[in-house]
């Protein structure tokens, strides 16, 4: 466990151990856990990790690229004849 202090300006010193983990100007999320610690979380990795999930899912032509559609389409109901029709 490393400590540091909280400023009265609400900053946070990075520990020297940490501090090539996090380099000053990147771009972090921040958010507690359920114990209320401090989770920091670099931006890239994220967007890294969203990524690579998207890989799996872009060459499939049966989804819309928009995520809201696509929601809007699963919710639709579906005719019974519309299902018996697919499966032919």
């Amino acid at each position: 466990m490393v400590l540091t202090r909280i400023t009265p300006r609400h900053t946070v010193s990075i520990p020297n151990e940490f501090q090539k983990a996090i380099p000053a100007g990147q771009e972090v999320a921040i958010s507690l856990d359920k114990q209320g610690r401090l989770v920091i979380t670099p931006v890239k990795k994220i967007n890294a990790a969203l990524m690579s999930s998207f890989g799996m899912w872009s060459d499939r032509t049966d989804i819309p690229t928009d995520s809201v559609k696509y929601v809007r389409q699963i919710r639709k109901g579906k005719r019974l004849n519309d299902l018996k029709a697919r499966t032919r």
